[in-house]
């Protein structure tokens, strides 16, 4: 056996190979040919990035834009209208909570949304105001202005006439007509004169000028013509004058009176009478006649 394996001669590893058959590998693919593959299909599996449009953001921007346009002209031109008829008295409610009582034939206008920015009304006819202090509050009718800050006070603006009667705090007339200010202390009484002057006195008996809050109507050596107009608008009548009535009157109505009670007070001490005609027409004629 020692024999046997003193025999044996070692070879290497390089003649061990080189001892191996010569095997003959051929590809069927050139090397340009194979990567250009393996790049394709490395390509091939990438993740697909999807690409966002931004048209739609410019389209939602923009009627975005449009909307708070539209809203903010809404909010600027879009006006509150109250209108009290005749035979009737309203009491309105401003958004700083002012109060407005309306006598019958009048009207207050204003913009809500625009209130926290510049306190305004337009107003004709008869109301007391009780104005809620806070920023300057402008009152506008066709012959006067009327400023305040917080105070309260009754305006006529009807046809021609406008005058206004303060009871607390200050209140600054301006004439429309000829720009003329005065400002009015409590029981104070300012009116436009034909010329468009503002004049001023001191009512003692300012009270009586809002009795027709408490539906009293007062009148004192008060045309005639004036006290039919004061009876036409609370009872929601027409008057129609048969002749010319240059007298004055001296007297009072209740709302809780009926019209036919009230135009015989009216007219039997002055020498007239009435009848009712057609569609509450009440015609007035001289006794004289």
């Amino acid at each position: 056996m020692e024999n046997d394996h003193k025999n044996i001669t070692p070879c290497s590893d390089m003649d061990f190979i080189n001892s191996l058959p010569t095997i003959d590998v051929r590809y069927s693919k050139s090397k340009d040919e194979v990567w250009n593959e393996l790049m394709a299909l490395t390509a091939a599996q990438k993740p697909k990035v999807k690409t966002i449009t931004l048209s739609w953001i410019k389209y939602a921007a923009a009627a975005c834009i449009l909307l708070l346009i539209g809203f903010a002209g809404f909010s600027y031109f879009y006006t509150s209208t109250t209108y009290c008829p005749k035979g009737k008295h309203l009491c309105v409610t401003l958004p700083d909570n002012s109060k407005v009582e309306l006598n019958a034939n009048s009207s207050i206008r204003y913009k809500p949304y625009m209130w926290k920015f510049i306190r305004k009304v337009k107003f004709e006819g008869e109301a007391f105001f009780d104005i809620t202090k806070g920023s300057k509050f402008e009152i506008e009718s066709k012959y006067g202005k009327t400023f305040i800050l917080g105070t309260s006070f009754n305006i006529y603006a009807r046809g021609n006439d406008y005058k206004v009667t303060c009871y607390t705090g200050k209140v600054k007339v301006v004439s429309t007509l000829t720009s003329d200010k005065i400002l009015l202390l409590p029981n104070d009484h300012a009116f436009i004169t034909k010329n468009g002057k503002l004049e001023v006195i001191k009512d003692e008996k300012a009270e009586e000028k809002v009795l027709w809050r408490e539906h009293f109507f007062l009148f004192n050596a008060t045309p005639l013509k004036d006290v039919f107009k004061e009876i036409e608008l609370q009872y929601n009548i027409n008057i129609v004058e048969k002749g010319r009535f240059e007298q004055a009157y001296n007297g009072n109505f209740a709302k809780g009176m009926t019209v036919e009670q009230v135009l015989y007070n009216v007219c039997k001490p002055n020498g007239l009478s009435f009848v009712k005609g057609p569609r509450n027409n009440y015609i007035i004629t001289s006794n004289a006649q």
